[in-house]
């Protein structure tokens, strides 16, 4: 049985509580992260900072919850990318080297991306969240937070790319409101510093219930340092939420939860060990 990879105990603060009720939404790769369904249920408004290419997450949820409201925030995207792929691969149809079947999952791909952000119940911001705010395309927590309704109950989901350590301290004025908080976190080895100020400051209201390590190469480094990896995909429950704490689950990934972001490559496996 190979040794398994023990995380440096200063980050054993990172030890989720052990909860029942971990359901994936999204698909089992990018874009699929874990909650609590009882919370998801409950909740009526998803925020979600980051959408990028995949909205398989939202989606779920709102199969689930017919009546979720959904504001997404995201400056990078546009039809560009879809239109581009669908030309790129028409001109290789046309030339003989993919199948038209090729073409077709393309075009289909994007009615869905259009299909998904037309929901009656889904509002599309192209806006940047950072904080503060210094041009006309920016938006903080405060303003995202006026968008809604003021006894909105709150699931808060953010991929920003390095940007989440900037709006830490605005989210926590709203944790009455948000009940699950789902980040990921870049370059840890890079900031790791900001990185446990963080996480101490968002354990002040919440408690870690899932994490994940994210296994995609950034820029040709290796996925973990000191055996943890360098971002990880962290599901945070409010505290007043939680009844007991039942003790700690210390290994990871999670069978039947945990996939690995690029399918092509191994799962990040690491365990917290006092």
């Amino acid at each position: 049985m190979p040794k398994p990879n023990i995380v440096d105990k200063k980050y054993n603060f990172l030890r989720p509580i052990k909860t029942k009720g971990l359901i994936r939404l999204g698909g089992k790769e990018d874009g699929g992260y874990i909650v609590d369904e009882n919370i998801i249920n409950e909740c009526d408004t998803l925020i979600t900072f980051g959408l990028g290419p995949q909205w398989t997450f939202e989606l779920d949820y709102i199969k689930r919850n017919k009546n979720l409201s959904i504001h997404i925030y995201d400056h990078t995207v546009s039809s560009f990318p879809y239109l581009k792929e669908i030309w790129k691969y028409l001109k290789r149809f046309l030339t003989l080297r993919v199948s038209y079947e090729a073409v077709k999952n393309r075009i289909n791909y994007y009615k869905a991306y259009k299909n998904f952000l037309n929901l009656s119940n889904v509002k599309f911001f192209g806006e940047k969240i950072t904080v503060p705010i210094k041009k006309k395309i920016d938006t903080d927590i405060k303003k995202a937070f006026s968008r809604i309704n003021s006894n909105s109950k709150v699931i808060l989901k953010s991929d920003i790319e390095g940007s989440e350590y900037e709006i830490i301290d605005q989210i926590l004025e709203y944790s009455e409101k948000i009940k699950m908080l789902i980040f990921e976190f870049h370059w840890i080895d890079k900031k790791e510093k900001e990185f446990i100020d963080s996480m101490k400051k968002l354990q002040s209201r919440y408690e870690i219930i899932h994490i994940h390590g994210n296994n995609h190469l950034v820029s040709g480094n290796f996925p973990v340092k000191n055996n943890l990896p360098i971002v990880l995909e962290i599901t945070l429950l409010n505290k007043n939420l939680i009844k007991n704490k039942d003790g700690y689950i210390s290994d990871f990934p999670v069978a039947g939860l945990d996939f690995p972001n690029n399918p092509y490559l191994e799962d990040i496996s690491f365990s917290f060990r006092d």
